[in-house]
C-alpha cells in the first residue's frame, strides 16, 4: 500500500514552477532532505529526461526515476502537485499536473514500491482527487484512503 511509504514530509500541493526542470526538482527536493536521494540523482532524472521523455507515464502524470546507482540512498517516494500545468514533452500525456520522484537502492524494493504506486494510480477517482488536493493533509488522507 502506498501509504506505507509516504507521509507529510514528502507531499507538497500548489507548487509554482516555470519548467520541467524545475517541477522535478521541487518534487526530488524533499526526498533530498531526507537524505534519500544525493544532489546527483536529481541532475540525473533531468538528464534522462531530456534524453528521452518516457517519464510522463499517463495524462497529467510525471513519473521522475533514476538509477539507483546514480545517486539513490534509500528508499522514497514524494509527491507534488503543481500550481499550473507544465508541459514535459510528452505527445500524449503533456501537461503535467502531478510530479511524482521515486529512489529506491535495489530491484525487489524498486519493483514493491512500484506496484503499491501503480494500484494507486489505477484508482482514476483518488488520482483526481490528488491532483486537485489543495493542501497536504488532504492528499495525505486521499493517499491512505
Amino acid at each position: 500500500m502506498l501509504a506505507n511509504y509516504i507521509d507529510e514530509r514528502y507531499i507538497r500541493t500548489n507548487v509554482s514552477c516555470k519548467s520541467w526542470q524545475d517541477a522535478i526538482r521541487a518534487g526530488a527536493s524533499l526526498l533530498l532532505q531526507e537524505a534519500c536521494i544525493e544532489p546527483r540523482y536529481i541532475e540525473a532524472i533531468i538528464r534522462h529526461h531530456m534524453e528521452l521523455p518516457y517519464m510522463v507515464i499517463a495524462p497529467g502524470i510525471m513519473l521522475a526515476h533514476a538509477r539507483s546507482e546514480e545517486g539513490a540512498r534509500a528508499v522514497g517516494i514524494s509527491i507534488i502537485t503543481l500550481a499550473e500545468p507544465i508541459v514535459f514533452g510528452s505527445e500524449l500525456n503533456d501537461p503535467v499536473k502531478l510530479v511524482i520522484t521515486l529512489a529506491t537502492t535495489d530491484g525487489k524494493k524498486h519493483m514493491k514500491l512500484l506496484s503499491s504506486l501503480m494500484e494507486f494510480l489505477m484508482k482514476e477517482e483518488l488520482v483526481r482527487r490528488l491532483m486537485a488536493a489543495k493542501e497536504v493533509a488532504e492528499a495525505v488522507s486521499i493517499i491512505k484512503s
